[in-house]
């Protein structure tokens, strides 16, 4: 019960916070927006740097460099050279960095910081998957710990599975389940707000697609 109410009173403090800056709130939504109906190959550079310019005008707000990041980081799926996909995850490594400054032990920022390391191993695996296997792990692990509902790390956890080779213990079949369990988790999310992250649903759909 008293976990449930500092919950709620969190979530009051935010909603005031957000009724203080209400210019704030509606650029957020504005560029947010512009996220949720953007195709996965759009190149989300523009919308990357509406956001850091926010977070400079906002210098106590989390979220701009939070989604900044994320825009960088989509970016990167779509880029095929190896050194420019590092530059483009170096950058969300820092924006991420700067939110987790301001808001610590956020388990979206850990999902985010999970997600990028996970991308940094992508690029080059044989080489990286010590250093950039540690980070991705715990910091998903820490995030399902502050948060074990976030259906955004349920996914990770997911997709790593299914990319795991079943001769190590991954495979769709594995992955599965944990897909399964990331989609009901999914319909029961409810964002704190209409600026906090709720990305990761259709992408859940997608993997159970092509099991």
């Amino acid at each position: 019960m008293k976990t449930i109410l500092l919950f709620i009173s969190f979530v009051g403090l935010q909603s005031i916070a957000f009724a203080q800056n209400p210019h704030y709130l509606k650029t957020m939504e504005e560029v947010v927006t512009k996220i949720q109906t953007a195709a996965f190959t759009d190149d989300l550079t523009p919308t990357a740097n509406q956001f850091e310019r926010i977070a400079t005008a906002e210098p106590k707000e989390w979220l701009p460099n939070y989604w900044a990041a994320y825009c960088y980081l989509m970016k990167s799926y779509n880029e095929p050279i190896a050194e420019k996909k590092d530059v483009l995850l170096e950058k969300a490594e820092k924006l991420i960095g700067i939110a987790e400054k301001m808001e610590a032990n956020n388990d979206e920022i850990e999902v985010m910081k999970a997600n990028i390391a996970s991308v940094r191993l992508s690029v080059d695996p044989q080489n990286r998957w010590q250093e950039y296997g540690a980070i991705s792990g715990a910091a998903l692990a820490k995030a399902k710990k502050i948060n074990p509902e976030n259906p955004r790390a349920k996914l990770l956890e997911a997709q790593g599975v299914f990319y795991t080779p079943e001769s190590y213990g991954g495979g769709k079949n594995k992955a599965e389940p944990i897909l399964k369990e990331a989609l009901e988790k999914f319909t029961k999310f409810k964002p704190i707000s209409t600026i906090h992250p709720n990305w990761g649903e259709s992408v859940v759909k997608y993997f159970i697609s092509q099991l």
